[in-house]
């Protein structure tokens, strides 16, 4: 979600070059358009992430952040999308990360992987699906992987120096940045229809 994020964004700043210094800018409302625009690929395609800290997984979703500390993880399902659970069963899934087909491995750049439209030679085979794998660790199942062995690695720190050990954290807090920014997109509508 990433590239149609950053095509998006580009668009928007295009947008507002244009009418700064192409079409001779006369009214303020006319930059509101793509500022609200701008804000909302932000929230939703730009924003959204999955990191990986000293003390835990973060989902950063489109108006909350999960944080889920080492102690916590219990669970990390890629089915439809990563989704992280702790020992109760209570699960928060990341609105960045969604469950996609594995592409084959050993292609890199051309319109081919580009366009998703798979005009390479090898085919997926359950011996090479770990090779597909780390080829795409923008899926689930990458990030998963990813954050299982950050799982191990923060089991061995804590094994080799308790005072490591991080919070058992594992809630849901609103992601005020993301709230305040489409808040701020929908003024700047508003007032463009207004104005």
């Amino acid at each position: 979600m990433l590239a149609p994020g950053i095509i998006l964004a580009v668009a928007c700043v295009v947008f507002i070059l244009l009418v700064l210094f192409g079409s001779g800018f006369d009214h303020p409302a006319q930059l509101l358009w793509p500022l609200a625009g701008l804000l909302v690929v932000w929230v939703i395609f730009l924003r959204p992430c999955v990191q990986m800290t000293q003390a835990g997984v973060v989902l950063r979703n489109i108006v909350r952040d999960v944080r889920c500390g080492w102690p916590s993880v219990d669970l990390i399902e890629q089915r439809w999308n990563l989704k992280v659970y702790d020992a109760q069963g209570k699960g928060f899934g990341s609105w960045a990360i969604t469950a996609q087909r594995p592409r084959r491995a050993g292609r890199r750049g051309g319109m081919g992987s580009m366009l998703g439209a798979g005009f390479g030679s090898r085919r997926i085979e359950p011996e090479n699906l770990a090779e597909v794998m780390e080829a795409r660790p923008e899926s689930a199942a990458g990030v998963a992987e990813q954050i299982r062995a950050a799982q191990l690695d923060y089991a061995g720190a804590v094994e080799r120096d308790p005072s490591v050990r991080a919070k058992e954290e594992f809630a849901a807090v609103p992601a005020w940045p993301a709230i305040g920014a489409l808040v701020l997109a929908v003024i700047f509508v508003v007032l463009a229809i207004v104005g």
